[in-house]
């Protein structure tokens, strides 16, 4: 603890003391040597002082070095090989996979103290991106680390660099090219912030040679890739006639190309399912997709092939496209062709409507790809023609909530019965909802509802047949909503919709990231009981070009009152010193919800 420098101390969950990786390539495989020396300085970090190690088993693993030490930097003890536990990455939805991990944990008996792990794998391909940062966690500062690269077949390569700060050291030598970084500040997280791709530095190295198993090809422009990629399917015998003949017959009574998709698109997902099979080159070839009709099961590679086989049963062309899938996981380089890549869609391309299709979800709308793939590049895999796309971005007028309920005061609590609409991105927590059991459904809306004391009458969900979106039709018991005296009653105007303020920042580092846009309307009708008058009609407004609108509006209509209640949202990428204005925006909209419209009692 004693040489680390006390700038790299304060907040820090955890330390690296140093950290040395070397990238060795040559015509056939690649290895990587790491070697780390991390300072735990609280339980916050303890997630990173147990050993693990990812590989594969037709990876070459040789383990160096695992040891403890406290914190005057004495000897605790060394993690033995027999202690290290082997798993199979093999989950509930995995089939079979030949991903494994090396697991030891560690349970210190004080803090802080740090963990040294050395160790190497080589990998019988050359295929890939093999990425590189200092850091390893949040609230994490580093003293040394240095990334090396060995290429003495001089074997091709592209290397992208970002966010390198400017005192990094970078060396080309005999031996290869390396970067050293030294006293790099703690990283933080902020509200709104970016992903941490474009914030934390990053060294990405591609070799354009590409080795994987039996195939061979290059990755040196997308185009080339693509070809690789597709002769990974080029020995598929494709469906059985009998199949073929069963397609074009539950497609005949339909005349347009989109209605065909979408008969067919619910027919996949009737009769298939997701499990994921990683074994041979199973990490990234398609299997027969005869074999996925015949099983009724596969991985997004399987379902996209065996939806890309059917279409072609029935005349339509459709492209298999890869893309890197998760929610926020937008970050992507166009001038580096490889692996930037973790699942498989479907595109059908059809005058002026590109459909869309993610055959591994059961529940998913026809032509609609979520969070999950949206607004992304993608990789279209049409041999020479391969190329980069991006996927449908969903708008302000796709992501939308709309509520609109009635408002029933009785002498034992009041009643609330009325709908609410989910659309775009704003539906996903709620896509999966009219399949699931009705002790399930009630279990989510009693743990989601923001509302208090409420009682569920009757609830039903049910699926928009004209556009992707989900209606729930809600009856409530609400035994407090009517709150204060006999002579005085409280009623809140924001029903079950609230806006959340962020935290509140003295100083802000990255830029103000918002991430979609979307827009939500609230009407509540409140009846007003008999022998009560409201004080004033809230109003409100609240405008910001850069964030967006919000806007409540009163009135009275004889014994009703409906407030409608509209918030716009604005996506955007803002300077750091625009977030005060954001903060400030958003408890503006908090402060006016919270404002609640007050009955008194008529003499």
């Amino acid at each position: 603890m004693a040489d680390i420098p006390e700038m790299l101390t304060i907040e820090a969950n955890s330390v690296i003391r140093d950290s040395r990786v070397i990238y060795s390539l040559n015509n056939k495989q690649a290895s990587v040597n790491w070697y780390t020396a991390t300072t735990i300085m609280n339980p916050k970090a303890l997630h990173l002082a147990h050993l693990k190690i990812f590989y594969n088993t037709n990876d070459k693993l040789k383990i160096n070095k695992a040891t403890i030490y406290d914190a005057r930097g004495r000897k605790i003890r060394s993690i033995k090989r027999s202690e290290m536990e082997d798993y199979s990455m093999a989950g509930n939805a995995t089939l079979y996979s030949e991903q494994r991990v090396i697991f030891s944990q560690v349970a210190p008996a004080s803090y802080p103290f740090t963990v040294e792990y050395d160790y190497e794998i080589t990998y019988p391909v050359l295929y890939g991106i093999r990425y590189f940062s200092p850091y390893q966690d949040t609230y994490q500062s580093v003293q040394k680390s240095t990334f090396t690269v060995v290429n003495a077949h001089n074997i091709p390569i592209n290397v992208s660099i970002i966010n390198l700060p400017p005192n990094v050291e970078m060396q080309k030598t005999d031996e290869g090219t390396y970067w050293n970084f030294i006293n790099l500040p703690l990283l933080t997280e902020e509200p709104f912030s970016p992903d941490f791709s474009e914030i934390i530095p990053e060294i990405r190295v591609a070799p354009e040679l590409i080795v994987y198993k039996k195939y061979e090809g290059k990755a040196d422009t997308w185009e080339n890739y693509g070809r690789f990629l597709a002769q990974l399917s080029s020995e598929d015998k494709g469906l059985s006639s009998e199949t073929v003949q069963r397609l074009r017959q539950m497609t005949t009574t339909f005349p347009t190309t989109r209605e065909k998709v979408k008969v067919l698109y619910e027919y996949l997902q009737s009769r298939t399912h997701y499990i994921n099979i990683s074994f041979g080159v199973g990490g990234i070839q398609p299997n027969p997709v005869a074999r996925v009709d015949a099983l009724g099961y596969g991985d997004c590679k399987d379902l996209s092939s065996y939806m890309i086989a059917m279409l072609k049963a029935v005349d339509i062309d459709a492209i298999y496209a890869v893309v890197k899938a998760g929610k926020n996981e937008h970050f992507f380089i166009p001038d580096l062709p490889n692996h930037q890549f973790n699942h498989a869609i479907v595109c059908v391309p059809n005058p002026n409507d590109t459909i869309w299709l993610e055959c591994t979800s059961q529940v998913m709308p026809f032509d609609y790809l979520g969070s999950f793939t949206d607004n992304r590049y993608a990789l279209l895999v049409k041999n020479e023609a391969s190329r980069l796309v991006k996927t449908p971005e969903y708008g302000k007028d796709d992501n939308y909530i709309h509520s609109n309920f009635t408002l029933l005061n009785h002498s034992d609590g009041a009643i609330a019965k009325g709908s609410i609409t989910y659309g775009g991105l704003r539906m996903e927590n709620v896509v999966s909802l009219p399949i699931l059991t009705r002790t399930e459904q009630l279990s989510w809306l009693n743990s989601t509802l923001e509302i208090a004391d409420f009682t569920i009458i009757s609830h039903h969900f049910r699926t928009g047949e004209a556009e992707a979106n989900i209606f729930l039709d809600l009856e409530l018991g609400l035994k407090s909503y009517f709150s204060g005296t006999s002579n005085r009653l409280f009623v809140p105007l924001n029903l079950n919709n609230k806006v959340a303020v962020p935290a509140r920042l003295r100083s802000r580092k990255y830029p103000l990231h918002l991430p979609y846009a979307f827009h939500t309307t609230d009407t509540l009708n409140i009846q007003i009981p008999a022998g009560y008058t409201p004080v004033d009609l809230p109003q409100a407004l609240t405008e910001d070009e850069r964030f967006g609108t919000y806007s409540m509006q009163t009135i009275q209509n004889e014994n009703t009152i409906s407030c409608i209640r509209s918030f716009e949202f604005k996506k955007g990428r803002h300077a750091p010193e625009a977030y005060q204005a954001f903060y400030e925006f958003m408890q503006k909209i908090s402060l006016a919800d919270a404002r609640p419209l007050v009955l008194l009692k008529e003499e």
